[in-house]
């Protein structure tokens, strides 16, 4: 039901870089927690990280069951469970702390901080800091 209404919206796209193809559906708080869950709680959390507005449309319905739209997030296959084991890690939200997941989404262009397939942590903050000199402003 959650994953038709997110295509019927117009959300079926990964939320951190907006592919479209080998898509999944993450719960926000994780399915094996459904039953330590305070829904209320849950749904307080839902209306304040409201990706799709859900939180605010839905506001006046409570949150009965941890399979409830507001708390889903579409994402592709890397952003999901991550692109490989290898050097650097992965990319997935399963694998990042939050904060850091999040920065594949909010970093300008070209400074996004993750190491990506087979790259590792100094190849990534190498690859930023280029990128970074390269957007300095010639002062000469």
């Amino acid at each position: 039901m959650a994953k038709r209404r997110l295509k019927e919206d117009g959300h079926f796209c990964c939320y951190i870089c907006s592919r479209t193809d080998e898509l999944q559906v993450h719960h926000l708080i994780y399915y094996m927690f459904a039953n330590l869950v305070d829904f209320e709680k849950l749904k307080e959390f839902c209306e304040q990280v409201d990706i799709y507005g859900y939180g605010r449309l839905l506001k006046h319905t409570p949150i009965m069951t941890i399979d409830d739209i507001r708390n889903m997030m579409v994402l592709c296959q890397d952003h999901h469970t991550g692109t490989s084991d290898e050097i650097g890690g992965s990319t997935g939200i399963h694998n990042l702390p939050l904060g850091e997941f999040m920065m594949q989404k909010l970093a300008r262009p070209g400074c996004n901080p993750i190491p990506q397939d087979g790259e590792s942590f100094e190849e990534a903050m190498e690859r930023v800091r280029q990128h970074q000199k390269r957007e300095e402003p010639d002062n000469g």
